[in-house]
């Protein structure tokens, strides 16, 4: 897994928006699932690449994400303000 922060503005390449950059998390040897997480413009992109040999059904990963992904949410919203971790 990685997270890369990218430009927070949004970056022109010959006269043409950049929209949507993404990156894959590269992958060797015994790596199953590589998770990318990428933020850009004011947007955060998340990527997922898998070795199919070891994750058959990288949709259902990709199926439950917003799911969990909203649970996370949910429990930051809930924690008071200024709270040192």
């Amino acid at each position: 897994m990685t997270n890369v922060p990218g430009p927070q503005q949004a970056i022109y390449l010959a006269g043409a928006k950049l929209r949507e950059p993404l990156f894959w998390v590269p992958q060797s040897g015994d790596i199953g699932m590589g998770v990318s997480i990428l933020s850009y413009d004011n947007k955060v992109q998340f990527g997922l690449i898998t070795d199919k040999k070891m994750v058959p059904d990288p949709e259902r990963i990709v199926e439950r994400f917003a799911s969990e992904f909203n649970k996370l949410l949910m429990l930051v919203l809930m924690e008071p303000l200024g709270k040192a971790g």
